[in-house]
């Protein structure tokens, strides 16, 4: 058997829902002896790299059979259009119509991304909830473009085709299985739940009667939002303690990883033994049609715009003498031979020619050969162009000086030891002038695609971002998001709330976790202690806590939760193709688009992440600058770069004067950001 609809704590970035972490809901089918699970979070396809990595690691440790089959889904809600949700929702004559799809491959999960992506599109708010509708329209188009590549059942009572039954509308009924049937054929399921409200067995006997009837079959499914039996008391504290207006009563009374005992023991009497044994068999079916797949890709570099130029070989003198000189010059990549061409013209243009003495001359040659040394072995070694991506952030960092209209920091950590990136204008610092190496930055014996950290302007963000997408395309640009989740303090005043205690007491009990060193303690280290980090148990809040019955046990389970969404402070996913070739996205609080992976997993489907960093200190230097002019003290140039590049570049700086230093040394500078 396989739970195929199942919600983790990823469904709870709308609206609270779950109690399930993916670790635990795996682990639960595992001892359950289940052949595998299917995740299928309420509009969200958030969590699938986790689960994944969960499973591929599970199985290489041996703690997961072989065998064990992950499903990666999506629940739905299905609207006929947009207008009539917005107009009619108020009336409850429409719905939103929960609606179950599982990837079968790749392909499919491709589809599920477009679709998730599609829906957050369409998002709006109807009072306090917020709405993330798909259009059945869209799904008919995605599914005709390429069919055969998702399966679909009809959900819980929350399902269209449920709500007709109950309507006893026969017409409207026939009408949508008819729908389903055509997008899905045989990759279309009815789905039975085992619970004995009223409704739910009107709507099991119904659809197995039509089953027979329509030749269509039938799986059961436990719509889990918790994982254990006993567990019903903490998802209802959690969904109590929110403000949204939930449905807390019978029908999550059977919400959770049933046994087939269990199912069974509820569905028997309902449509018979037999029945129910097949619809545990189909569940089987389901996942002999799923393949193996892995959403896993290296990292992937958008391509950079490369301008018309004249390739002058101005380091031939050196290419019998130095390999990696040659190598760039001849290379068949041509962000290699781009990329040499910008280092010999920033060569030339800082002059280093006139006047240099051999053996300097050799110092800077020998210490450009050996950073395309990295770069070509690191290279080789991770299958990617590791030129493509400096010119790549070099084109970010001129949109930014340009059309972002924002002054760019100096340099920031590793990368500030290149000096080939100092001599093509992506970094500000001559590291050799400083004593800085390069080998921080990049090491053939640690091969990676380093990160080159950008700083701008703080006020200037948004419109940087908005100047990418231009260039870039705004479907190949996104911000990274990032998971509210329930810290140990969140959780005691959660839980407590969820269980109608005394907000006064729960704040008493929440400020008795210590913090050390900016660090909340877990709750397991104030029961335990953490011998790690010396820490002992806090006698205190055990004590307190353990005073009032179920909030230790709901804390628990509520610690570590996802909660919700934001938006990541720095990074921004650049895409070479449109996003959802290996992401999807969805809308922060605010509006702004934002991936459904976060970082790490965005990381791991192939996204090139540019820290985008932004600093107040530059806006500051923009004000006096802007003062400066205004007063006589500088000309305008032409253009920000060329102004600031006169008057500002650290070349340019006046290290010299003794009155600055004093002025730093007897605090008169008020503010110094890095200074080191």
């Amino acid at each position: 058997m396989l739970h195929l609809h199942v919600h983790s704590d990823y469904s709870n970035i709308r609206l609270i829902d779950s109690i399930n972490k993916v670790s635990k809901l795996i682990q639960k089918a595992v001892n359950l002896n289940n052949s595998g699970i299917a995740i299928t979070d309420h509009e969200s396809v958030s969590g699938h790299v986790q689960a994944l990595q969960i499973v591929e690691k599970g199985k290489s440790e041996g703690s997961i059979p072989e065998d064990f089959k992950l499903i990666l889904g999506n629940e739905i809600y299905l609207v006929n259009s947009l207008e009539e949700v917005r107009d009619n929702y108020k009336s409850g004559i429409t719905k939103f119509w929960h609606f179950i799809l599982l990837a079968k491959d790749e392909i499919g999960h491709k589809q599920l991304r477009i679709l998730s992506s599609l829906a957050w599109d369409n998002s709006f708010k109807t009072g306090k909830m917020e709405r993330t509708p798909t259009l059945k329209s869209d799904l008919e188009k995605i599914v005709k473009e390429n069919p055969g590549h998702l399966i679909a059942s009809t959900a819980c009572l929350g399902g269209e085709c449920s709500h007709w039954i109950l309507n006893k509308d026969v017409e409207k009924f026939n009408e949508f299985v008819q729908y389903c049937y055509d997008l899905f054929g045989e990759d279309f399921y009815f789905e039975l739940q085992p619970n004995n409200s009223e409704e739910q067995v009107l709507v099991n006997k119904t659809l197995i009667s039509i089953s027979e009837q329509l030749d269509i079959p039938f799986i059961v499914t436990c719509d889990a939002h918790y994982v254990n039996k006993e567990d019903r008391v903490f998802h209802e504290a959690y969904l109590n303690s929110h403000e949204e207006e939930r449905e807390v009563g019978d029908f999550y009374a059977t919400t959770y990883m049933m046994n087939v005992t269990e199912i069974h023991e509820y569905l028997d009497w309902q449509i018979g033994e037999e029945n129910v044994n097949k619809a545990i068999r189909n569940t089987e079916v389901i996942a002999d049609k799923v393949s193996n797949y892995t959403l896993a890709h290296s990292t992937i570099v958008p391509e950079a715009n490369i301008p018309e130029y004249q390739e002058e070989h101005y380091f031939k003198d050196f290419y019998d003498t130095h390999e990696y000189i040659r190598k760039f010059a001849y290379s068949d990549n041509k962000y290699d031979r781009y990329l040499l061409h910008l280092i010999s013209q920033g060569f030339k243009t800082k002059g280093y020619y006139v006047g240099i003495k051999d053996e300097e001359l050799k110092i800077l040659i020998d210490r450009i050969e050996i950073e395309l040394s990295e770069m070509w072995k690191v290279t080789e070694k991770i299958k990617n162009s590791i030129s493509s991506y400096y010119i790549s952030t070099l084109e970010l960092i001129e949109i930014m000086w340009n059309e972002g209209d924002s002054l760019v920091g100096v340099a920031r950590g590793s990368v500030t030891g290149m000096y080939t990136m100092y001599l093509i204008g992506l970094i500000q610092m001559n590291p050799i002038q400083w004593g800085l190496p390069h080998w921080r930055h990049i090491s053939h014996e640690k091969a990676e695609l380093s990160d080159v950290d950008i700083d701008t302007q703080r006020n200037r963000r948004k419109q940087i971002i908005e100047a990418v997408k231009k260039r870039k395309g705004e479907r190949k640009v996104l911000n990274s998001c990032t998971f509210k989740t329930e810290g140990s303090k969140l959780a005691v005043i959660t839980a407590a709330r969820g269980l109608g205690v005394d907000n006064d007491v729960s704040q008493k009990i929440a400020n008795l976790i210590p913090i050390t060193r900016g660090f909340t303690w877990t709750i397991h280290d104030c029961l335990y202690g953490n011998e790690e980090e010396e820490r002992k148990p806090v006698i205190e809040f055990v004590n307190e806590i353990k005073q009032i019955p179920n909030l230790l046990e709901t804390a628990l389970n509520i610690e570590g939760l996802i909660c919700g969404r934001s938006i990541h402070a720095s990074a921004v996913y650049l895409f070479n193709d449109d996003f959802t070739e290996h992401n999807a996205r969805m809308k922060a609080p605010n509006g702004t688009y934002i991936t459904q992976f976060n970082m790490c997993d965005s990381n791991y489907t192939s996204g090139l992440k540019m820290d985008f960093l932004t600093i107040s200190s530059l806006d500051i230097i923009r004000h006096c600058m802007e003062l400066l002019i205004e007063a006589g003290h500088m000309q305008w140039q032409g253009t920000l770069r060329d102004t600031y590049n006169k008057y500002l570049h650290p070349d340019v700086l006046d290290y010299e004067t003794k009155e600055m230093w004093d002025w730093i040394a007897e605090n008169k500078v008020m503010d110094l950001f890095q200074w080191m």
